[in-house]
């Protein structure tokens, strides 16, 4: 009996080892790699995990400038695993890239620079540019290489889309791979292809609602301030950046299509015709926009207003359809909320991204979903055969992704990603 006991401890003993050797060597490796600390995480889906703060310049084009650390979330599967390199458009997401699963893959997700704890120490928005934060992602990948030998993929969701793909273009031999999710790209500062992928989006019967809805809380305003008044003191919202109580009510009145077709649509929650004041501005409360046009919103949300109003590009709001309604916006207000200096576009960079998507561009896989707002500006492939692109009927910002295509158009996706890989 005892002899049972001391093989069985013995088997799951053994059992244990490769598991620990694996990641003492994880750990021996991540000491000598340059320009990086580690912290141990709890693990992901039972995989190994540890934040590493990358060492970046702040001017990759003068280092003397300065420097600050890059957050980076590493779930390691394997060192000759592929690994899925996660470019986020924002603050870092932990929750790995459904292609992790897909390609039992490493997960390296990378915050993006001036957002979250990735934030250099210096009051200074020149040094967020494109041509900076792909230089932070060919060092992060730089630095990885020296423990893996698998293939590379990089992928992105909404703005992280777009990065991975700006990255992909200022690197085009760093991947293998790339996998860019409802990825705009936008041609202008108030790019005009919203406005009439809003007027044919979905059903018409539920657009009509929803301008109905629209004009009739903008109808009922003086009414419907004191409830925002009220909401706001509740909640220490401010809205003093976006010009006060009234132009944060219209503002997020202007929004509400946008917003309602990008996650979820739901038109039978639309307030019916006769629905009171109440049920009016609930509906629009629930819809969260007071807490995307507060100061504290646009504050965080600082570093994305800079990119788009410089080099992304973004969109507007038609006023015309409610123009005897609004007394705060008028003319066609862009959705750029950027509090501080006067900031100056320039296209010049999507005008290039989209020539080199119709020509150069190769093993990279977009997927867009037929009812998000953000497919109205989607990559542009012309005849370039050496790029995929994938709509998916139905879906939205949220569920455009590989485990919600149809069995036929995964099996398609997937046979191409893997030939990217070989």
């Amino acid at each position: 009996m005892k002899q049972n006991i001391l093989f069985s401890i013995l088997c799951l003993l053994i059992g244990t080892i490769p598991t620990f050797a694996q990641e003492d060597n994880l750990e021996d490796r991540l000491y000598d790699l340059a320009y990086t600390k580690f912290e141990k995480k709890e693990a992901v889906q039972d995989f190994p995990t540890y934040e590493l703060r990358i060492k970046q310049p702040i001017d990759h084009k003068n280092p003397t400038k300065g420097h600050f650390y890059q957050t980076v979330l590493l779930v390691h599967r394997g060192f000759d695993k592929p690994i899925v390199l996660n470019t986020n458009g924002y603050s870092l997401e932990s929750r790995p890239s459904e292609l992790c699963d897909l390609l039992d893959a490493n997960y390296a997700s990378v915050e993006h620079r001036y957002f979250g704890k990735s934030r250099p120490d210096i009051d200074d928005w020149q040094y967020l540019n494109v041509d900076q934060l792909t230089a932070d992602l060919h060092r992060v990948k730089t630095v990885l290489d020296d423990i893996y030998t698998g293939k590379w993929i990089n992928t992105g969701i909404s703005k992280g889309g777009e990065t991975t793909t700006y990255y992909r273009y200022y690197y085009p031999d760093d991947m293998d791979a790339t996998v860019a999710y409802v990825a705009p790209f936008e041609n202008d500062l108030k790019d005009k292809r919203f406005y009439k992928f809003l007027d044919k989006v979905g059903d018409s019967a539920c657009r009509n609602d929803m301008f109905d809805y629209q004009k009739r809380v903008l109808e009922a305003k003086d009414e419907l301030l004191p409830l925002l008044k009220y909401y706001a003191k509740g909640k220490g919202s401010k809205f003093e950046i976006i010009g006060g109580l009234e132009a944060a009510f219209e503002m997020a009145v202007l929004e509400l299509p946008f917003s309602f077709w990008q996650f979820t649509p739901q038109c039978e929650k639309i307030p019916a015709k006769d629905a009171s004041a109440e049920i009016l501005f609930d509906y629009l409360l629930a819809s969260g926009l007071f807490e995307f046009v507060n100061d504290s919103a646009i504050r965080f949300y600082a570093p994305h207003f800079y990119q788009a109003g410089t080099q992304y590009g973004y969109y507007g709001y038609e006023t015309k359809p409610f123009k005897k309604y609004l007394d705060f916006w008028k003319g066609e207000p862009s959705a750029v909320w950027f509090e501080g200096e006067k900031l100056e576009f320039d296209g010049s960079l999507n005008k290039k991204v989209n020539k080199w998507l119709k020509s150069d561009a190769s093993e990279i896989l977009f997927i867009y979903g037929e009812l998000d707002p953000y497919t109205a500006a989607q990559a542009e492939l012309g005849g370039n055969a050496n790029a995929k692109k994938y709509v998916l009927p139905g879906k939205h910002h949220g569920d455009a992704r590989v485990g919600y295509m149809t069995e036929s158009m995964k099996a398609e996706f997937m046979n191409n990603l893997k030939s990217y890989l070989k």
